[in-house]
């Protein structure tokens, strides 16, 4: 049976593992070290130290949220070209997030010199893969960048051929087209046919997307019970932003009853594969005590977490709990 004295020597047993080189022990380590957020500039550093050495073993996470640390200033000095050079090297292994965020450094000049074409290709694999950031990045490019296509008028011509050979996967995008008015006028009645096709293929992405529909009144009446349904098909399939979507309708009572537990269970789950808002979410559970117990050092990890992802609103969090925490916060495994 697990008790504090076993999690304490395993944990030794760890450490030791870790110090003599074992790269799984290392990574273990890091992670511990990281999600664990110390106010102490010492502690910070360690955790520094092990994020660094699981990213040498070829951790693609550690290596996300070691560019992360440099990106903010946490326990290194902030430097943006060290950032941009470890996003790229995750985003190079296929990490969605450091995707997203090596896009934005070539969108913005952070640490590498301003490359449209490379942010809209970077922000393209994210969006590929999922990642919500990545695809309001991708249609932001295309209606700012100078020297970008204006819109997507091509795009949806492949999309539409694809879709009515039955592609799942270019009906939910031509149903994205049609709801974001990309490349063709917005119609949120042909938004919503087009997703539902791909929906009923059972493509998780097109039976969020469709709960979104039902959620937000697009193309269909609004309809929270509908919308709930959706997206807990696709959350029971692994889809991190169905999971997030679902653990907001529960968190708030959107088409369900409310279950703060439930609520923060969905939210860890999507969490888990790194989706900011879901990390955002989750800290703030843990901050109040809403579904889980009261933990801030558990809500300043995932605030912290988020915040590596460049979450406006997670680092504002983890600034505002910094504020009212204490000067030391004792670190666990």
């Amino acid at each position: 049976m697990l008790n504090q004295t076993n999690l304490n020597c395993a944990g030794e047993w760890l450490w030791r593992a870790a110090n003599v080189g074992d790269p799984e022990a290392i990574k273990l380590v890091s992670f511990a070290g990281s999600v664990r957020y110390r106010t102490e500039s010492t502690e910070l550093a360690e955790s520094f130290k092990w994020l660094k050495r699981a990213a040498d073993c070829g951790s693609i996470s550690a290596t996300f949220v070691l560019a992360g640390c440099y990106c903010e200033g946490y326990g290194v000095p902030k430097n943006e070209t060290i950032a941009a050079e470890l996003f790229l090297r995750a985003a190079q292994e296929g990490h969605a997030g450091s995707q997203y965020c090596i896009g934005a450094c070539y969108a913005r000049g952070m640490g590498i010199p301003v490359d449209y074409s490379e942010a809209l290709d970077w922000y393209q694999k994210a969006a590929k893969q999922g990642q919500v950031d990545g695809e309001f990045a991708l249609d932001w490019c295309f209606g700012q960048f100078e020297g970008l296509p204006r819109n997507r008028t091509h795009h949806v011509g492949n999309y539409r051929r694809a879709a009515e050979l039955g592609d799942a996967s270019a009906q939910n995008n031509l149903g994205g087209c049609y709801l974001r008015g990309l490349g063709v006028e917005p119609d949120f009645a042909l938004a919503y046919q087009w997703t539902r096709k791909a929906a009923d293929q059972d493509l998780v992405e097109a039976q969020n997307n469709f709960g979104t529909c039902y959620f937000n009144g697009h193309g269909v009446p609004q309809d929270f019970t509908s919308a709930f349904q959706w997206f807990r098909k696709a959350a029971e399939q692994g889809f991190h932003e169905a999971q997030s979507n679902l653990g907001s309708c529960l968190d708030n009572g959107f088409g369900v009853a409310p279950n703060k537990e439930q609520a923060a269970m969905w939210y860890q789950k999507a969490a888990e594969q790194g989706l900011a808002v879901a990390q955002e979410n989750l800290g703030l559970c843990y901050e109040e005590g809403a579904g889980v117990g009261q933990d801030h050092a558990e809500a300043m990890k995932w605030y912290h977490m988020a915040a590596a992802q460049c979450h406006a609103g997670a680092k504002r969090a983890g600034e505002r709990l910094a504020a009212k925490m204490p000067p030391h916060c004792e670190p666990t495994l």
